[in-house]
């Protein structure tokens, strides 16, 4: 009797219903006592509508948007939003969790928050280029600490003696040097052996160096020593210099006392606002001394490095007296904070009017003798025009242009870091400002049959053919005692739009008898060249 046996294969795994994204919420770079915000989404793969309930424990730093233990009903195929809040009261990591509790699963998002971090900036290689045998050289290196965070630091090196690990070309040396030594004695035994003791006989030579370097850690800190070499107690007293007052570099202690062979530690501090090189010599007069002691400091002062993430803005063609905005992005490439300020070059101090303002000027004299400004017009603004960045951050900002001048723009936005330099950063701003061409229709506006003093009422149309808007407006009329025809407008200025067309309402009241032919202007705003359509009315 045979045994048929069918082999049952695993069941295959739970299919996720629920996708959220991301699968962690981390904060970073939120300080003590601000609110910041994150999304999670929270997206049905199923082919039908699912209920989901978000949960996270109760937290005074971490709180949920919308009520925790909720059901959310999420159609298929789409996602809901979840909103988490999180506000620190002190500069450190924090972490929890939310829950996503499905029919089917739990969903587990955890969430954290990376306080501030001590980042120390370090020379990548300590080069001491030639060096006297058997004498010990010293190399200052600087550490700095860019980071928000306090930073204790220890370095390690291993700058040990070759011979202390052979290289191939070492091994090779002594190898001939050896097959030397076999050539005159005649004979030859275990090379291996033989090449060790000679590497071992050498090593401890080495090590019995005093000036052989074996710490395996070590310490580095700003400090320069003063020796006495001489047989007398040496008093010394730091000279102070009057110049580089751009700068400040001072000496702890500034005098004092050095015993017959003795060293005296003296820490250097240094700081400016300056971005340039520097040289400064400290001088200790000694007493019983002609000359005092000089020690050379040299140095260069680098700023932050800036960028903007575009070499141009280029606005292309735009309407005279209308705003237009670009944008672009300053990125903080440096391991510090930096504070800039923005500015135009060649820009003016008086604010431009823009179409929208002068539209709402319906008497000015603007409309038909153009804008006067007492100094150049203010064109540009930024915005934000200055601001802090954080390391290795950015600021999206702004440009926009509302140009009062008919002319062909390339400036350049400026970035100044307020009292450490000027001009860190730059990108080139290129536009051409232009009048539309606009045209009035009809070019006579017949009013038949007036009765004196009595309103009529016909609209002027104005086309534009261009492809930028327009401003114009109805000149008010210059009214005499005896004008024939008085005329006005409810509406008399506006804006045109690219290949539109608008209207003005003229309003006439006749006042004598007989056939007249009045002429009204239309401005242009940012052109002189006033189209001139007629009025011509007859009173029976």
């Amino acid at each position: 009797m045979s045994e048929t046996r069918q082999k049952l294969s695993p069941a295959p795994p739970k299919r996720s219903v629920f996708e959220v994204s991301p699968r962690e919420l981390v904060f970073q770079n939120v300080a003590a006592h601000e609110v910041s915000e994150m999304v999670l989404s929270i997206m049905n793969k199923d082919k039908i509508a699912r209920m989901v309930k978000v949960s996270m424990e109760s937290s005074p730093y971490f709180q949920l948007a919308c009520p925790s233990d909720v059901y959310h009903i999420v159609p298929p195929g789409a996602s809901a939003p979840v909103r988490i809040r999180f506000s620190p009261d002190e500069n450190k990591d924090y972490s929890h969790e939310l829950t996503c509790i499905t029919a089917k699963e739990n969903i587990v998002v955890p969430i954290r928050a990376i306080g501030p971090r001590a980042i120390l900036d370090f020379p990548d290689q300590l080069d001491f280029s030639e060096c006297p045998v058997k004498h010990s050289t010293q190399k200052t290196l600087l550490v700095r600490n860019v980071g928000n965070r306090t930073a204790h630091y220890q370095l390690s090196t291993q700058r040990q003696c070759r011979l202390l690990h052979p290289s191939g070309e070492e091994w090779l040396e002594n190898f001939m040097e050896e097959k030397e030594v076999e050539k005159v004695q005649g004979f030859s035994e275990d090379h291996t052996a033989l090449l060790r003791s000679r590497v071992q006989e050498k090593k401890a030579k080495v090590q019995d160096d005093p000036l052989l370097f074996s710490s395996d850690i070590f310490f580095i800190e700003p400090l320069v020593k003063l020796i006495n070499k001489g047989a007398l107690d040496a008093p010394f007293t730091y000279i102070p210099s009057t110049t580089n007052v751009d700068f400040c570099l001072t000496v702890e202690p500034e005098r004092g006392m050095i015993a017959p062979g003795g060293t005296q530690t003296v820490q250097i501090s240094f700081h400016t606002t300056v971005l340039r090189s520097f040289e400064k010599k400290f001088q200790f007069s000694v007493a019983g001394s002609p000359t005092p002691v000089i020690l050379t400091i040299r140095g260069s002062v680098t700023g932050p490095n800036l960028h903007f993430d575009l070499p141009e803005l280029d606005f292309g063609d735009i309407s005279f007296g209308f705003p237009y905005t670009q944008r672009c992005r300053l990125t903080n490439c440096s391991m510090v904070p930096v504070t800039f300020k923005l500015r135009m070059s060649d820009d003016g101090t008086q604010p431009a009017v823009s179409s929208f303002d002068q539209i709402r000027k319906e008497g000015d004299p603007s409309w038909k003798e153009g804008i006067h400004f007492y100094v150049e017009p203010r064109e540009f603004t930024m915005n934000p025009s200055q601001g802090t960045i954080l390391p290795q951050g950015h600021q999206d900002i702004e440009v926009t242009l509302c140009s009062n001048t008919v002319m062909r723009f390339e400036r350049r936005l400026l970035v100044d870091l307020e009292g450490i330099a000027k001009e860190v950063a730059s990108v080139v701003i290129k536009a051409r400002c232009l009048v539309p061409e606009l045209h009035v229709y009809p070019q006579i506006l017949l009013y038949h049959e007036c009765h004196l003093k009595v309103p009529y009422e016909r609209k002027l149309v104005i086309r534009n053919l261009s492809n930028l808007p327009g401003c114009y407006g109805l000149i008010p009329q210059q009214r005499k005692d005896d004008s024939p025809v008085l005329y006005s407008s409810p509406k008399p200025c506006g804006i045109v739009q690219p290949y539109g067309t608008a209207e003005i309402p003229v309003i006439i009241e006749v006042q004598t008898l007989g056939e007249h032919l009045t002429e009204a202007l239309v401005g242009v705003f940012g052109d002189e060249r006033n189209p001139r359509p007629s009025i011509s009315a007859g009173v029976w």
